[in-house]
């Protein structure tokens, strides 16, 4: 399995607070079957997590010294949350999108949805990047309206879920909804440190066991892969939820 979205680089948001902590984190998810995970620190001016790309590689190339004998790939990006600025922050390189490729991972705030966050996806569109929307399922807004889904996969944009959402009886209820309708494209840790650890083997249990081990597959392993690699995503194959 690969974990596309996490918070473990030490220091640098509201995630782990050590480098220990990142490695008991990966060490773990390891024992789980986890071979690759991209690291996601937030930028988010809102929060104050503003360091840029420069000083995250220099802190993500520390972990990646401190873990060289663990058996994991790891890479880099950014959990970006809205904002008006982010094209030019990411053509500038001050913003990372995620390993070096053309996909971006967007959050929102949620408490509401704004208009103009329309026109600052369309500008990362059209300046070449590839949005991923992360965590649709846990906006109170989405809940209430699926047709923000809609309107981001009739972009063309991609949707990141996160696998403790399926602890929660109404995302997990969306979220199954999102993949009978194909409009899931990857299920993620966002893990947080060792109260929210970086684990995903219970979840790609639960969607093998609700749908099928395709779609797991494609949700936790096959599109993830296709994200590091910069190739095209795929939706998975119709299905429908089994009713036991």
């Amino acid at each position: 399995m690969i974990d596309i979205h996490c918070h473990i680089l030490p220091n640098v948001d509201d995630g782990c607070s050590s480098i220990r902590e990142t490695r008991k984190l990966l060490e773990n998810a390891i024992n789980e079957g986890v071979s690759d995970v991209l690291i996601t620190p937030h930028f988010s001016r809102n929060d104050d997590f503003i360091k840029k790309s420069k000083e995250l590689l220099d802190i993500f190339n520390d972990v990646k010294r401190e873990c060289s004998d663990l058996n994991i790939n790891l890479y880099l990006g950014n959990e970006l949350m809205i904002d008006k600025d982010l094209d030019e922050l990411l053509i500038s390189h001050e913003l990372l999108s995620l390993n070096d490729t053309n996909y971006v991972l967007v959050e929102f705030p949620f408490e509401d949805y704004k208009d103009e966050y329309d026109e600052y996806l369309y500008n990362l569109s059209i300046s070449g990047y590839k949005v991923i929307i992360a965590h649709p399922e846990r906006y109170k807004w989405v809940m209430d309206d699926y047709s923000y889904i809609d309107k981001w996969i009739n972009a063309d944009y991609y949707i990141q879920c996160n696998v403790t959402s399926l602890n929660v009886w109404k995302q997990r209820s969306l979220m199954h909804k999102m993949i009978e309708r194909q409009n899931v494209h990857f299920i993620a840790s966002d893990a947080h440190g060792e109260n929210r650890p970086l684990s995903l083997i219970k979840g790609y249990e639960m969607i093998r066991n609700k749908f099928n081990e395709n779609v797991a597959n494609v949700l936790f392993e096959d599109n993830p892969r296709r994200l590091l690699n910069n190739e095209e995503i795929v939706n998975v194959d119709k299905c429908k939820r089994r009713l036991f």
